[in-house]
C-alpha cells in the first residue's frame, strides 16, 4: 500500500471518530438536559403542591397544633417563639398590612411586626374572657368565652379560611374573588360576604349556625348534602339529626352586646353558657336541669345577680363556695 493511501485511510478514521464523539457529546448534553428538566419538573410540582396543601389544610394544622394552655389569660400565639398573654377581661386585636396591634380600653398594649409572625396564628380565649378580632381583609370577629380560633396572618389570593372550636359572631368583608370559609371539627360554612353566628364547641353535642344577613352554604360530616341558609334561619345539628328552622336572630347574637336572651331553653344549657361566660364552675341537679326558661339576662351583671334573676324565672335556688355554684330545684 502506498504511503498516500495510508494517510487517506488514517484521515478517514480520525474524521469518523470525531463524528462519533460529537454525536456522543450531543447525546450526553441532550440526555442531561432532559434529565435535569424532569428533576426540575418534579421538584417544582412537589414543592408547590406541598406548599399549597399546607396553605389549604387549616383543619389539619388546627388538629395537629393544639397548644397546651393552663391559664386564665387570653393567649395569642403568633409564632412558636412568640406568645402574647392578655390578662384583661376583654381585648381587641387588629391585623393590618404591617403589624398586629393588641388593645385594651382603646390603649395599644402590644404591637408585633408581621416579620415575627408565623403563617398561622392561634387565639385562645379562656372561660370568663372575650375578644374582638379584625383580620387583615377587614373581616370582624367577636369571640366568645372558651373559644379557640386559628387563622392565617395573611390570606392567600384564592380564599379566606379560619378554624373555630367554640363560638364566634362574624361580619365577613365581601370579596367575591375569595370566598370565606369557617371550618370546625365537623362542619364547613362557606360565605362570600355576610353576618352570622357559629356555635361549635367540640365538647358540646349540639352545633348551631344562625344567619343574620346574606347566605351561607353548610356541609358537615352529619349531612353530606350542602344546606343553604337564608337570613333569620338556624342550622342545628344534634348527634345525627340536622334541622333548619326560622328563629329570632337577636336571641342568638345578643351575647356580643352583653345580653343573653333565652326562649324556651333548658336550664342546663343556659348554665353551661353562663359557666363559660363567667369562667366559673356551675353544677345543677337533675330535677332543675330540664326546666325551660324564657327571659333576658344582663351579662354585664355579676354571676350572683344573674342567678338571682333566674330564681324569679324558674323554681331554683343556688349556693356558692370557692367559686363553685350549685343549682338545686326548689318546688
Amino acid at each position: 500500500m502506498k504511503k498516500e493511501d495510508v494517510h487517506k485511510i488514517w484521515h478517514l478514521i480520525q474524521v469518523s471518530n470525531r463524528h462519533r464523539q460529537a454525536k456522543s457529546r450531543r447525546f450526553y448534553i441532550i440526555s442531561t438536559a432532559v434529565a435535569a428538566s424532569i428533576v426540575l419538573f418534579f421538584y417544582i410540582k412537589f414543592h408547590f403542591t406541598e406548599a399549597s396543601d399546607n396553605r389549604q389544610d387549616i383543619r389539619v394544622f388546627a388538629n395537629n397544633n393544639i397548644p397546651v394552655v393552663e391559664t386564665t389569660e387570653t393567649q395569642l400565639f403568633v409564632s412558636d417563639n412568640k406568645i402574647i398573654s392578655l390578662p384583661e377581661k376583654e381585648s381587641a386585636i387588629l391585623y393590618d398590612s404591617a403589624s398586629i396591634k393588641v388593645t385594651s380600653h382603646e390603649i395599644v398594649q402590644h404591637e408585633i411586626s408581621k416579620n415575627e409572625v408565623a403563617d398561622f396564628n392561634q387565639l385562645i380565649i379562656p372561660k370568663g374572657k372575650r375578644s374582638f378580632l379584625t383580620l387583615a381583609d377587614g373581616t370582624q370577629i367577636w369571640i366568645n368565652s372558651g373559644t379557640r380560633l386559628v387563622y392565617p396572618s395573611v390570606f392567600p389570593d384564592d380564599k379566606r379560611e379560619i378554624f373555630v372550636d367554640g363560638e364566634i359572631y362574624i361580619d365577613v368583608q365581601p370579596d367575591y374573588n375569595r370566598p370565606f370559609i369557617v371550618q370546625t371539627s365537623d362542619m364547613n360554612v362557606r360565605v362570600l360576604g355576610t353576618e352570622f353566628n357559629v356555635q361549635a364547641y367540640q365538647t358540646d353535642g349540639q352545633k348551631r349556625v344562625v344567619l343574620k344577613s346574606g347566605s351561607v352554604k353548610i356541609s358537615s360530616d352529619i349531612s353530606k348534602e350542602e344546606i343553604v341558609l337564608q337570613p333569620a334561619e338556624m342550622y342545628e345539628a344534634t348527634g345525627t339529626n340536622v334541622i333548619v328552622k326560622p328563629v329570632d336572630i337577636n336571641n342568638y347574637i345578643s351575647w356580643i352586646e352583653g345580653m343573653y336572651i333565652c326562649e324556651s331553653e333548658r336550664l342546663d344549657y343556659i348554665l353551661t353558657r353562663l359557666s363559660r361566660y363567667y369562667g366559673k364552675e356551675i353544677t345543677v341537679d337533675k330535677k332543675a336541669a330540664g326546666l325551660k326558661c324564657n327571659g333576658k339576662l344582663d351579662l354585664k351583671e355579676s354571676l350572683n345577680d344573674v342567678l338571682t334573676i333566674l330564681k324569679y324565672i324558674v323554681p331554683i335556688d343556688f349556693t356558692s363556695e370557692k367559686d363553685i355554684y350549685a343549682i338545686t330545684y326548689k318546688p
